[in-house]
């Protein structure tokens, strides 16, 4: 029986779908769960503005998530009666260390949307800079968010977001990021609850441990945070049915080829941000929820993630502080 992993990416689902498969467990990888999100992304990578290198790369990952709606949606038509239940792993991150991270894998597409943002906006006899685009990008998104009345977790207040964001950019750069920006606070409602039936919110949560198991209609999904990951193995060993699971770093950022310090781009992005932003967006649901604080703050969460990193290396998923982590597929 296969296992499947739903996440919204860069929660290191790669390094347990290589650990379980040196296991000789099938294993499919998703970030999207939703029939509608699936068909919204076909769009999105036949369109002009993606480049053949990020279309081809994003259709390899379609293919994946087409099979995993589907073996989602036959369960949940199946139901509780199902005489098997279908084994899903999910993942949360800390939203704030969530977003530099995401950028960072994805740069080789997001570097088209800075230069279409810088040809507007500045005379052509400027140099592009891209880190100087991507702090003033971020600038801009963050005045947004910080002046909105929109909620920030909620899909249908996007459309008010896009005025406001397109208002400062006419490009759609701004909003673009914004949205990714908000994707963790969003994505267990966009993106999972579609395609499993499940409300993560209906459940409990141990936020000590970092960890929950529910079943419910016919599945078994496990739970994880990423910041408790070197813990967590042993779970994940249980929850597939084998002695021991070893977690490697797979598919990490700082392997990427973006022309600046990743650690320098989210050490500025983290002291751009306005605390009163950040006090709002530890306030969602999800950051309740899952045990994310503004008190506690994310930096405090990377930070214990990489002193556990450091004191046994060879062991531990959870890489080194702000240059980032194990990461999605």
């Amino acid at each position: 029986m296969e296992v499947l992993i739903v996440q919204m990416g860069k929660v290191a689902s790669t390094a347990i779908a290589e650990a379980l498969r040196r296991d000789d467990i099938e294993v499919l990888q998703a970030h999207i769960a939703s029939p509608e999100r699936l068909q919204e992304k076909l769009r999105i990578m036949t369109g002009a503005v993606v480049s053949d290198t990020v279309a081809n790369r994003m259709y390899q990952d379609y293919l994946q998530e087409l099979r995993v709606t589907f073996l989602l949606a036959r369960q949940l038509v199946a139901g509780a009666g199902s005489e098997k239940q279908t084994r899903v792993i999910s993942l949360t991150r800390d939203p704030l260390s969530w977003y530099w991270s995401h950028f960072a894998q994805n740069y080789d597409h997001y570097q088209t949307l800075l230069e279409k943002y810088f040809r507007f906006h500045h005379p052509a006899d400027v140099g592009f800079d891209p880190a100087e685009v991507f702090a003033e990008v971020q600038g801009r998104m963050f005045t947004v968010l910080e002046q909105t009345t929109a909620p920030l977790d909620d899909a249908g207040a996007l459309m008010q977001l896009m005025a406001e964001a397109d208002a400062l950019d006419p490009t759609g750069v701004v909003f673009s990021q914004l949205n990714r920006f908000l994707v963790p606070l969003r994505w267990f409602d966009e993106d999972f609850r579609p395609g499993t039936g499940l409300d993560v919110y209906d459940f409990g949560f141990d936020r000590d441990a970092g960890s929950a198991l529910i079943k419910s209609g016919g599945f078994s999904l496990l739970l994880l945070r990423y910041e408790n990951l070197p813990e967590l193995a042993p779970g994940i060993a249980g929850f597939v049915g084998i002695e021991e699971l070893r977690l490697e770093r797979a598919n990490i950022s700082e392997d990427k080829h973006v022309p600046f310090s990743i650690k320098a781009m989210q050490q500025q992005g983290q002291a751009m941000i306005p605390a009163a932003l950040a006090e709002r967006i530890y306030t969602t649901r999800y950051a309740r929820h899952f045990g994310y604080s503004f008190d506690a703050s994310w930096r405090t969460l990377e930070q214990t993630a990489v002193a556990t990193a450091t004191a046994s290396a060879e062991d531990r998923p959870v890489p080194a502080p702000v240059p980032d982590d194990v990461a999605a597929p």
